[in-house]
């Protein structure tokens, strides 16, 4: 689909299908009853299409509560595989944090994503607020934080990789 849902254009569809039916019902033209059929089935078609199609921006939607919940898990296998495997430095410093704060709690309140596919390879950049839970204050002291985090990627290999992380802390109701 050229946009992200297609739950307008499906509606749309099977409206113009329900009204060219019950303009049928009066009229009894065929036309009409193909019309409707021909609405119904490409709003099924557009509804298909979209469940089997996942758009970049939708992969990468799905990909951080993916890795917020491993966080929370300690999976540091998954995590260290969404990072740029050229990027050692920024695979150790994920690591030495994973285990420094070991977090309970990993809940995302806010994502925004933008992906450029003109450029080569594609990039993208993914604003988060994400609340952390966990031994944020120091190694053995636990609490909560809410940071906003960018994270800067990019699609190498036919894979979205993380290339770089910023995050810093952020008060209530501020956004990222």
């Amino acid at each position: 689909m050229p946009f992200e849902s297609s739950l307008p254009l499906v509606a749309a569809c099977l409206l113009g299908a329900v009204v060219v039916f019950f303009i049928w019902t009066r009229v009894q033209d065929r036309w009409l009853l193909a019309g409707a059929a021909a609405l119904a089935i490409a709003g099924m078609a557009a509804f298909v299409a979209d469940s089997l199609v996942v758009t970049d921006r939708e992969y990468l939607r799905m990909l951080f509560p993916r890795l917020a919940r491993a966080a929370e898990k300690q999976d540091v296998a998954t995590i260290v595989a969404a990072l740029d495997p050229d990027l050692r430095p920024l695979r150790d410093a994920a690591e030495r944090v994973l285990k420094q704060v070991r977090p309970t709690e990993v809940l995302i309140t806010s994502i925004d994503v933008a992906v450029d596919s003109a450029k080569k390879p594609p990039t993208a950049v993914a604003k988060l607020i994400v609340r952390v839970t966990g031994n944020v204050i120091d190694k053995t002291t636990p609490g909560t934080v809410l940071a906003g985090v960018r994270v800067l990627l990019h699609k190498k290999d036919g894979q979205w990789l993380v290339k770089d992380a910023e995050g810093e802390q952020v008060k209530p109701g501020q956004g990222g």
